[in-house]
């Protein structure tokens, strides 16, 4: 018997907001069988014919979207769809969310999936269910100073929002709290076996969590009556890191441009009426701090970058900037620029750029050494501008990893530091804010 990998079947319980995805891995002597739990807050729901429809396609995408985090631990050849036929389109959408959202946990693995993921499907596409939304935005908080900026510029537009999370970090909670909007937070409980599998030996590693949230935020967006889901990922997460063979690995696979536009084309199939987009996506990381620096002091004891805050088991969860990770070294690098010194030092802990054991590290975010970190961070040219910006100030030249690597970065001219401060008009920003949002944008980034 070959190895075969099966998405059972989901279940959503309107009356208690539970939302269940069964899976079962089988191999020639045994089988795991997989119970994923999902829990919406504030019902029971109420739900008419239509949402009903909407909500069963959107979740049977959703179960296969979730079993990524299990497919892992096997690899498997072979995949069985019992839950909900999908259809071509729907079928290659998960070809390419399996492959290049594994990407990264591939090359960690010494294995290679490309053209090896193929998804059942039927002939016959579904139609789409005509559903009608009311013209409210919701916006998914992560607690790092991204979705901090966009609930501040989306409060600039005087739109109807609110703010969502998935989990309970308390980064999450203390941004939610700050931003005085109305908050849901959705549970997700993942079965204890895969823990269990993690750490027997089972492959593990990362998985595009953010594709798979969005998931959630569709039918979260079904539930709660928004046309928009108003996500905060910039234009520095198209650039990958490696290249495997053809494929580009991209840590941020599912929060680049690529992946918002098939997973927009995805749910037009689905619900027209519903917007996934984010309203980040003109900028650089480079722009993000100039402009969190300018609107969202309000968040700078509160928010955290460092994904140590944010670990499934709350017990080694940290509650402050490890200090010695690629993500709080590039936030301190990328924010220096625009922060006074003694406030970046407060916020972060210690001076990162003073520290002779981050060395290595920052010769990576560079592009010195190796190659750009797997993490969510800028590229190595917008790094390489603040680090030459902060090497002509009297404040930052005399820190030890600015003094041992200003000779070796090149200057920048001034029309690319110019690139990183100008929004790019590649987006699906909608038609009826986009202008504004772009002239928010332009004023801060001008002063």
């Amino acid at each position: 018997m070959r190895k075969k990998f099966c998405y059972k079947n989901y279940f959503f319980n309107s009356k208690t907001g539970e939302l269940f995805f069964r899976y079962e891995m089988q191999l020639e002597n045994k089988s795991f069988l997989f119970t994923e739990k999902i829990v919406f807050p504030l019902a029971p729901f109420q739900l008419n014919e239509l949402q009903n429809q909407a909500l069963s396609r959107i979740f049977s995408l959703a179960h296969i979207a979730f079993g990524i985090s299990y497919y892992k631990a096997f690899c498997p050849c072979e995949l069985s769809v019992e839950s909900s036929a999908l259809s071509k389109d729907e079928a290659l959408f998960f070809n390419r969310f399996y492959e290049s959202g594994l990407g990264e946990f591939a090359v960690r693995n010494n294995l290679n999936l490309q053209g090896l993921i193929t998804f059942p499907f039927e002939r016959k596409e579904k139609t789409s269910v005509p559903i009608m939304l009311q013209n409210k935005y919701l916006i998914p908080i992560g607690g790092g100073k991204d979705s901090c900026l966009t609930v501040e510029i989306m409060k600039k537009l005087n739109v109807n929002a609110a703010t969502i999370a998935i989990g309970n970090a308390r980064p999450i909670c203390a941004c939610m709290r700050l931003s005085n909007l109305d908050s849901l937070n959705i549970i997700r409980k993942i079965d204890p076996q895969l823990i269990e599998l993690n750490q027997s030996g089972h492959t593990n590693g990362h998985v595009p969590i953010t594709g798979m949230l969005a998931f959630l935020l569709w039918g979260a967006a079904i539930l709660y009556n928004y046309q928009y889901v108003v996500l905060s990922c910039e234009q520095s997460a198209n650039v990958g890191n490696l290249m495997q063979g053809n494929l580009a690995v991209n840590h941020q696979y599912s929060k680049s441009f690529e992946f918002e536009q098939n997973f927009y084309r995805l749910t037009q199939s689905v619900t027209p009426d519903f917007r996934y987009f984010s309203l980040l996506r003109p900028l650089s990381e480079f722009s993000i701090a100039k402009l969190f620096s300018q609107y969202c002091q309000t968040y700078f004891s509160a928010f955290t970058s460092c994904n140590k805050a944010f670990r499934l088991n709350e017990k080694t969860r940290l509650n402050a900037w490890c200090g010695t990770c690629d993500k709080c070294r590039f936030v301190f690098l990328i924010l220096a620029p625009f922060l006074p010194r003694e406030t970046l030092i407060r916020i972060i802990g210690k001076n990162l750029l003073d520290d002779e054991t981050q060395l290595i590290g920052y010769k990576e975010l560079l592009g010195l050494q190796g190659h750009k970190p797997f993490e969510c961070v800028g590229e190595i040219e917008e790094s390489r501008i603040a680090f030459q910006i902060l090497s002509r100030r009297n404040e930052w030249k005399n820190d030890f990893v600015i003094n041992a690597l200003t000779d070796k970065i090149k200057s920048f001219e001034e029309d690319i530091s110019r690139k990183y401060l100008t929004p790019a008009m590649r987006h699906l920003i909608p038609d009826t804010i986009a202008d504004q949002v772009i002239c928010i944008f332009n004023e801060g980034l001008k002063t």
